[in-house]
Formats: C-alpha cells, sequence, structure tokens
C-alpha cells in the first residue's frame, strides 16, 4: 500500500462562477392559490429519475430514488424492525427556497410526485438526476440527466477488503476490484462543463485522477483524520475558511464530503432538469451530492438511518432570505392516528402515536405498545458572517436578550463557541406540521400547492399568509394565543422561550398536541434552518439522522426513550460518524513444513486496512467522559484497548 496520504483536489464547491413513473397513495386536494410571479425558465428535457436502491444493511430496510427522495413506492417502504412489514416513515425530501435580486422567488421542492401534469403522463418533480455544469449556466442535459439516474452503492467492507488486497496481492490471488469501486463515478464529465471531482475518493498518489489501480478507493476516512475534533486549532481554521475561498484548495477533501456508514448509497441530482411541475417555482440551479448511509451495530444506531446533502449553488445569482429544510411524511404505522412534536434543544422532530394502540389490525400497524420516530436535524446551512464567534449555550437564557440577535446564538446548531469566526451552522430553526388533505382540515394548514406556500412553511408562515403563533393549532383561529412562534408543539423543551424571540407565552407554557386537544390523524411535519444569504458558487451541507425508539409502555413513553436515543444519535453525528468497530482481524499466514504447519497472525500496518498494528489498537468512545474533565475519584478511560 501506497503510505503517501494527500489528499484529491475536490471541486468543495469553491468554483469561481463565470460568464419509471411511481404513485404515492397520499391524497391530494387542490386548495390556495397560484402564485402570480412565477416564471418560467428554459429547461432541459429530462426525464424524472425512476431508480432505486434499498438501504438494508441494518434493522431497517428502505429505498431511496436517484433524485434524492425516497422511502415509498406506491405503500410506505421504511420498514422497522426490517422483514417485520411494519413501517414508520412514507416519504421525505428536501425543499430550498430563496429571494434573488429581482425579488423573484426561487424554490424547488418535493413531495410524492403524484398525478400527470401539464397534460403528459410525467410525474410531479423539481429534482432530476445528473450534475450541473459549472459556467455559471447551471445547465444538464437529457443524456446527463439519464446517465445519473442511478444510485452508487458502496459498503466499507468492500473497501476494507480492497485495500486488504492492494496492500498484499499475492495473498488475494483470485481477488477481482469489484465493480462498486472501478465504476465508482469520481470525475464529472468536463467536455459537458461539469466539474472534475464529482464523489469523494481517496487519491493514494495525488496524480488527481481515480484509478483503483493504483490503490484509489471511494473515500472512507477510515482513521477519522479529517473530523474536526482531531486537527490542530491551526487546520480547523484553514478548513472552517475553504468554503469561503479564502485559502487555497490544496488541503483537500472535507469531512462533510467523505463517505459515511457501513453501507452508502451516492447520487448526484438538480433542480434544472426540466420544469417545476411539483411546485410551480422557477429554478434556482442547485447541485446536489447525496449519502444516505446506515451503520451495522448491536445498540440502538442498528434502528437508524443518515442522510447528507452537499447543496452547491451552480447559477450566478445570489438569493436572500433562504431556507433549506428537511420535510417527511411519518406514517408510523397506521397512518390515520398520528401526532408530532418536537424538541427544540435536541433539534429533533418526531412522530408519536396518538392512542395506546396503533392501528386495528393492519399488516403496517404496530399494534400495543407503538413506537416512535423523529429526525434530528444534525447540521443545517453556514449562518451569514457577522464578523465574530458566536457563543454556545451553556443553559443561560440571558444570551437571548443579549446583543446577539435570535439567530445569531444557538439553541441547538453546530460550531458555536468554537474559536473560529463565523463558521456557524444553523440546526433546526422552524419546526412546522401540516395535514392531509381532508375533509375538514381547514385550508391554511393543508398541503402546499404552490412555490409561494412551500415558502411560506419553510419560514413558519401558513398558506394564508399568518404567522403561526403559539398555543392551540398555532393559528389564532384554532386556539393559537401567541405570541408569534417559531416551534409547533415543543412541550417544555424551549425553555429559554427562544421560539419566541425571548417572549414566555401569553397562555400556557407546556404545548402538545395532546394540550391542543388534537384528534390523532395523518400528520407531515419539517425542520427549517435559515434565514441565509445562498451565493453563487457556495456550498452548504446539511445531514440529518432518524432515530426510532419502542417502549413497553404508552406512547409518550416511546418519545421519552426516543430522547436517549437521540443522545446516542447526537454523539455518533459529533464523533463525525466513527462508530466502535473493534480491532481489525488479524491476517493470516501459513507455512507449511514436514509433517506441520506454522500459522502466523499477524497485523498490517497500513493507515486504513488495518488499527492494530503491534496490537495497539484504541478507540475512543464519545459517551464515556473524558478523564480530564472527570475528578480524581471519578477518573475513567474513555479508550477502549486491545486485550486478547
Amino acid at each position: 500500500m501506497k503510505s503517501i496520504f494527500r489528499f484529491i483536489l475536490v471541486s468543495l464547491c469553491l468554483v469561481l462562477i463565470f460568464g419509471t413513473t411511481t404513485y404515492a397513495r397520499e391524497f391530494h386536494g387542490q386548495g390556495g392559490t397560484k402564485s402570480s410571479n412565477i416564471i418560467k425558465e428554459t429547461a432541459a428535457g429530462c426525464e424524472p429519475g425512476s431508480n432505486y436502491k434499498y438501504l438494508d444493511i441494518n434493522n431497517v430496510r428502505t429505498l431511496i430514488y436517484s433524485y434524492g427522495n425516497g422511502w415509498f413506492l406506491e405503500n410506505a417502504e421504511y420498514e422497522i424492525p426490517k422483514g417485520s412489514k411494519k413501517t414508520s416513515m412514507f416519504s421525505m425530501s428536501l425543499w430550498i427556497g430563496g429571494i434573488d435580486v429581482n425579488n423573484n422567488l426561487k424554490l424547488a421542492a418535493y413531495r410524492y410526485g403524484q398525478g400527470p401534469t401539464n397534460g403528459t403522463s410525467h410525474t410531479k418533480n423539481d429534482f432530476w438526476p445528473g450534475p450541473l455544469s459549472i459556467d455559471g449556466t447551471a445547465s444538464v442535459d437529457e443524456e446527463t440527466c439519464a446517465k445519473y439516474d442511478k444510485l452508487f452503492p458502496i459498503t466499507r467492507e468492500e473497501v476494507q477488503e480492497f485495500l486488504a488486497w492492494f496492500d498484499n496481492k499475492s495473498e488475494f490471488p483470485n481477488y477481482t476490484i469489484p465493480k462498486d469501486i472501478t465504476d465508482w463515478p469520481a470525475h464529472g464529465d468536463v467536455s459537458k462543463g461539469q466539474a472534475y471531482y464529482l464523489a469523494p475518493f481517496f487519491d493514494a498518489n495525488g496524480d488527481g485522477v481515480y484509478e483503483p489501480e493504483d490503490g484509489d478507493y471511494p473515500y472512507y476516512d477510515f482513521s477519522n483524520a479529517l473530523c474536526p475534533k482531531n486537527l490542530k486549532p491551526g487546520e480547523r481554521m484553514k478548513r472552517a475558511k475553504l468554503r469561503n475561498g479564502e485559502t487555497d484548495d490544496t488541503l483537500g477533501i472535507l469531512v462533510d464530503q467523505v463517505l459515511k456508514g457501513d453501507q452508502t448509497l451516492w447520487s448526484v441530482f438538480n433542480d434544472k432538469g426540466n420544469y417545476h411541475s411539483e411546485t410551480q417555482g422557477e429554478p434556482i440551479g442547485i447541485e446536489i451530492r447525496a449519502q444516505a448511509f446506515a451503520f451495522a451495530t448491536n445498540d440502538e444506531i442498528n434502528n437508524m438511518t443518515f442522510y447528507s446533502y452537499e447543496i452547491i449553488n451552480r447559477s450566478t445569482y445570489s438569493l436572500t432570505g433562504t431556507y433549506f429544510s428537511q420535510w417527511v411524511d411519518p406514517d408510523l404505522g397506521w397512518a390515520q392516528d398520528d401526532y408530532v412534536g418536537c424538541d427544540v434543544k435536541r433539534g429533533l422532530g418526531y412522530c408519536y402515536n396518538g392512542k395506546p394502540i396503533d392501528g386495528s389490525g393492519q399488516t403496517e400497524a404496530y399494534g400495543a405498545h407503538p413506537p416512535a420516530i423523529g429526525v434530528d436535524f444534525f447540521q443545517g446551512p453556514y449562518m451569514d458572517p457577522d464578523g465574530r464567534d458566536n457563543p454556545k449555550f451553556t443553559g443561560d437564557c440571558s444570551i437571548i436578550n443579549s446583543e446577539y440577535e435570535e439567530d445569531q446564538m444557538a439553541i441547538n446548531g453546530v460550531n458555536f463557541g468554537d474559536g473560529i469566526i463565523d463558521n456557524e451552522r444553523y440546526g433546526m430553526r422552524r419546526f412546522v406540521y401540516h395535514n392531509n388533505n381532508l375533509s375538514g382540515v381547514p385550508l391554511y394548514m393543508q398541503d402546499p400547492d404552490y412555490a409561494s406556500q412551500y415558502y411560506n412553511f419553510l419560514r413558519g408562515i401558513w398558506r394564508d399568509g399568518t404567522k403561526m403563533v403559539y398555543g392551540g393549532n398555532a393559528h389564532y383561529t384554532a386556539g393559537g394565543y401567541g405570541p408569534e412562534c417559531d416551534f409547533m408543539f415543543p412541550g417544555d423543551s424551549d425553555s429559554c422561550n427562544w421560539g419566541t424571540n425571548g417572549q414566555p407565552p401569553n397562555g400556557p407554557k407546556y404545548w402538545t398536541e395532546e394540550t391542543a386537544k388534537n384528534n390523532p390523524s395523518d400528520r407531515r411535519f419539517m425542520q427549517s434552518a435559515g434565514p441565509f444569504t445562498l451565493q453563487p458558487g457556495a456550498c452548504n451541507y446539511i445531514t440529518v439522522g432518524i432515530p426510532w425508539a419502542r417502549s413497553t409502555g404508552t406512547p409518550w413513553e416511546s418519545v421519552q426513550l426516543l430522547r436517549v436515543v437521540d443522545d446516542k444519535c447526537q454523539s455518533l453525528f459529533d464523533n463525525c460518524f466513527a462508530v466502535l468497530n473493534g480491532p481489525n482481524s488479524p491476517d493470516l499466514t501459513i507455512q507449511e513444513m514436514d509433517k506441520k504447519i506454522i500459522i502466523y497472525l499477524s497485523n498490517r500496518k497500513t493507515n486504513d486496512a488495518g488499527n492494530n498494528y503491534q496490537e495497539k489498537y484504541q478507540e475512543y468512545d464519545p459517551n464515556i467522559p473524558n478523564p480530564d474533565n472527570l475528578a480524581h475519584n471519578k477518573r475513567n478511560d474513555s479508550l477502549y484497548h486491545f486485550e486478547g
């Protein structure tokens, strides 16, 4: 194995900008008014993406589409426990929107893609497979969309086996490099103006070309060397500035871009492949590089899936008032008896059963002791620069009323108070729920139809233009007593009244669907982050996790257990998704002798294929406190060592 550890020159989102149909079973109404200022730009004639693969390495089995959405075919496909036919989620997608210099709304979103549009048989969509050009036109053609109408699967085990072979080929005489590695989409088509570097890879010899025969491989950071906590302060500062183009790009790949999980589905998609038939919004010109991944473990992580998005503005437009959101339709077993809520401090949205027993014997229903499922919004886009390192929330609510604006400090979010200026990233900044368009559901809280309505939901504004207010159903006609709020059904998790700009509620502080006396039903929810300015060439990242928990008690006890599970989920994110794997198995060498054999056990020295050279394996467990932070009479060792 070549020992030179040079990082590839990936695109890093620092480009200087110059001149088969599926139908969901969900019902959709047609309420609302069409926006009057929608501008239809010239778009490519791409067909909607139709290919998908299953993410199924652990106790969850679900599918992901080539254009970033997932979890359903005709019915829900987020099966947990795997093989049970019980499902906890139905659909998920990104929503992205902002305002250009001409005060035009640009927005891309997706819900179900259901139904014909404009007299065609095409399903509704705002996203299509493939990368965009980097010349400022943010263009794509039908050939590119068709080429990338696929997901690129890879597993950590495949790459580790490849590294073991490359380190000593004589020990693996029958090994063939798998197609998942040889066909890895490391490079775009520069003849079409695409970025040269596409999917992340480790460049073993530093020549900038992906060549597995030379030891290059899809980039898993096996040693966790890129995790900010493992970088020196100066290196952390340099990498934080990379996103603004303040340093050269020879530092290479960022921790956000490397592959994660034991199983990974990588894809690239865009919002310029055709007319925005889902929202009728004006396209932005964004390229999204997505990962859906999961870990096979023997703990709660085995019930989780994760999603990471690298979002690049390939256009020449600057957008202000921009919001990113993860939207989900969480059908928890039987869809018609659900409640939702959020935990502000954790950045967690969740769904739980509104009745003690889920459903009435349906195949997908969980029955007694139903689980709870959540979406943890680990990190969102970068906040607009303000020239300072904004403070980390430590429990002191006075920060709400300090000189810092409400969006310049953190109850959730990352990189606050780390000594680096202007690298702060949003967490969950809005939590909004809405309903299926069923009879009796007020129009203002039904599914959005047009771009302006999607944008309102992103900002915490109902379809009728009114701001969401605290209490009841967050509308002044439905028991809302105020003041205006950013987080719906937070329980008592917003202890500092962050979601009401520091103002205490005008009524009861504790707010859930139960206190609102809602009837359980089919819910959707979204967690958005913003506002921020999306600059041309800018790159942002969204990372979310899907924790799941099932108690042996009431539905609310499942929520309480979900919070405990989510803390482990958060710890995994904080440790850059480095799970404890234990020492790798040793290499086995057999020497034949006269009437006997000699077996040699050894551990390779290479930086990635082996982690127990000279039996010196050690791995940090982020869930065990660092001994330096403990009293002398309570010292623990947070490192696992090799014993055997």
